[in-house]
């Protein structure tokens, strides 16, 4: 099987002012699209209380209703952003997920709110393709990863952004209600309404700021002779125990870090009374410091891994969860919520970075004509069950076994502690096939016919 270059462009090591504006634009849109995700954990008790839902149908609109439909539009809309302009799918999808945010703000049901919220997920699923499609055809290769990793960052800045501005927009929305002061065009709308029409309708300006830089010229386009399933059937029948463990290891974690993000600001209000004012700074700061962590946990992974330690990046994600394992044990026991703050902040860290660390491993794994398609397998699953099961577990667990919503905590604390347990066990069993894995596929830049052929994984 042999691969050949269509239209690939020279490699350019200067950047311009350009360039890095399109970084700004998606960044931006990738914060926007985090806060209009995200605020409505901050608003489940007031949309339980006026809709009267169960803890169960709002881990089905914290999750689910979101998940599933992000999950199976991604692959169709990742399949259009290699054939059609890439801007106008962002504008679409951008101002799609702004209408529907919006819109959930008009529901008077649990069936309205449940449609708006699949149309969030089905606009946002647009973003992660394209952006790193345009990214990786405007930048070249030596700057590619300081611009991914700007982007990247947006992820858990619009997490900060979710909840300090949400606490912001919720006082304001709140003091709105109490003033009796109504929208005209919109009537006499509840606070939690106010708040989700504010952050959904500035998506649709945001979504014109697409067309202020240019659409960068597809570049090195490979053509397979003989297609590139093929290929990836063999990737996967010669790795398939690393990426089954992979697989299992970093669902669990989605699973943890999913069902936290969903609820912990629930928990906070139950549990110690805190209204959003408190915990949406407080949770802003445990954001920005997980995004710093970012950064530090590339650079010490890197220096392992330039030293020779070929299995670096779960040898040492699995030594953070070994040292971090107390603070997930303890994080719904303890009685002090600034004690819980900082025990969550730390949990984080082994949440946070998961992505990066599949997205580094299948960069070194795969042949580069198939590692779009295992990044999108992979992100397939991590959402569904992540995004998808995870805070709906913790919601049926408070429903329907302890039928009391004062033990979320408790829920909270079986689904994190199993899946970490999950996670670590998977993760060090990873460690016999990794390094030679990733020896193989070295050996197989000097010798590209044996990515065509299904080698044995060496035992270790």
């Amino acid at each position: 099987m042999s691969y050949e270059s269509k239209g690939a462009a020279p490699v350019r090591s200067r950047v311009g002012f350009s360039s890095w504006w399109m970084v700004s634009v998606l960044f931006a849109l990738y914060v926007f699209s985090w806060l209009d995700r995200l605020i409505i954990s901050m608003l489940v008790e007031p949309i339980k209380l006026d809709l009267a839902l169960t803890d169960f149908q709002m881990s089905l609109l914290l999750g689910p209703a979101f998940a599933v439909f992000y999950a199976l539009f991604g692959l169709p809309l990742g399949w259009a952003v290699d054939r059609w302009p890439r801007r106008w799918i962002v504008f679409f999808g951008v101002t799609v997920w702004g209408l529907a945010t919006a819109a959930c703000g008009l529901a008077q049901s649990f069936e309205g709110l449940l449609v708006a919220r699949v149309m969030v997920g089905v606009g946002e699923a647009c973003l992660i393709p394209a952006a790193y499609s345009l990214l990786a055809d405007e930048f070249p290769r030596d700057r590619l990863t300081a611009a991914a990793s700007t982007f990247q960052m947006g992820g858990k800045v619009g997490s900060a952004a979710a909840f300090g501005l949400g606490a912001v927009a919720i006082t304001y929305a709140e003091s709105l209600h109490a003033r009796g002061i109504s929208w005209s065009l919109l009537g006499d709308l509840e606070a939690w309404q106010r708040v989700m029409v504010m952050v959904g309708l500035p998506g649709v300006v945001l979504a014109a700021l697409v067309f202020t830089f240019r659409e960068p010229p597809r570049r090195g386009v490979a053509v397979a002779n003989g297609g590139d399933e093929g290929l990836l059937r063999i990737f996967l029948r010669a790795n398939w125990r690393l990426i089954g463990l992979m697989l299992v290891c970093f669902s669990a974690l989605a699973l943890c870090g999913y069902s936290l993000t969903s609820w912990v600001p629930t928990y906070l209000s139950r549990h110690f009374g805190w209204a959003p004012m408190q915990y949406g700074p407080a949770l802003s700061v445990m954001n920005i410091a997980s995004a710093v962590w970012l950064v530090v946990n590339g650079r010490i992974v890197d220096r392992l891994f330039g030293r020779g330690m070929k299995d670096a990046h779960m040898r040492f994600y699995s030594w953070l969860m070994y040292l971090l394992a107390p603070a997930v044990v303890l994080l719904f026991v303890v009685s002090d919520p600034w004690v819980f703050l900082g025990l969550y902040c730390l949990v984080q860290f082994i949440t946070v970075p998961f992505m990066v660390y599949v997205s580094s491993i299948i960069a070194l794994l795969a042949p580069n004509a198939i590692r779009g398609q295992l990044i999108a397998m992979f992100l397939f699953v991590f959402t569904t069950l992540g995004m998808g099961a995870g805070p709906a577990l913790v919601g049926a667990l408070t429903d329907f076994v302890f039928k009391d919503e004062a033990r979320l905590g408790t829920s909270l604390m079986i689904v994190i502690v199993s899946c970490f347990a999950i996670a670590l066990v998977a993760m060090r069993l990873s460690l016999r096939y990794l390094g030679p894995s990733i020896l193989r596929a070295e050996t197989a830049i000097a010798d590209p016919g044996r990515q065509c052929r299904s080698p044995k994984i060496p035992k270790t």
